[in-house]
């Protein structure tokens, strides 16, 4: 068989274990048959494209759909730790993330007039002092000498 259309089988597969807890034998049974039908499809296809078509159209791929619907609604989730891969979030962790960017942004927006107008302020007060004003007289000598100098 063909290694990317054994990948493609593989990644259906996985998609059941690494997801669900499947701890009923007539669940992990319906799943290993299917499996060994879709592998048969396989065996008979030139590359990935022409696996992807025909199970696409094969009544197997309806099959996978059903189970893969039975197996989310009977079966439990896989609490992340358990999962394979660390970096998967679960729903709660996405949601969190999500309200926290959207209130930062939000808190930003409501505070830039207020941020804006404290660092006019103190930009005006710092000219008044004499530091400022010797800033100020230095900007000044800055632009008369690039005038005079053309």
């Amino acid at each position: 068989m063909d290694e990317m259309i054994k990948n493609s089988i593989d990644g259906r597969r996985n998609a059941f274990s690494s997801i669900y807890e499947i701890k009923d034998e007539k669940l992990v049974k319906k799943i290993n048959d299917l499996f060994k039908k879709i592998e048969e499809l396989g065996k008979n296809c030139s590359d990935v494209m022409d696996f992807e078509t025909k199970f696409a159209s094969s009544p197997l791929n309806q099959e996978y759909t059903d189970l893969f619907t039975e197996v989310a609604t009977t079966c439990k989730m896989i609490e992340k730790e358990e999962f394979a891969d660390p970096t998967v979030k679960s729903d709660k962790e996405y949601m969190m993330d999500e309200i926290k960017s959207e209130a930062k942004y939000q808190m930003d927006n409501l505070t830039m007039p207020a941020r804006r107008k404290a660092r006019e302020a103190f930009d005006s007060k710092m000219r008044d002092t004499p530091l400022g004003k010797v800033e100020q007289l230095s900007n000044t000598a800055s632009v008369f000498k690039r005038i005079f100098k053309k």
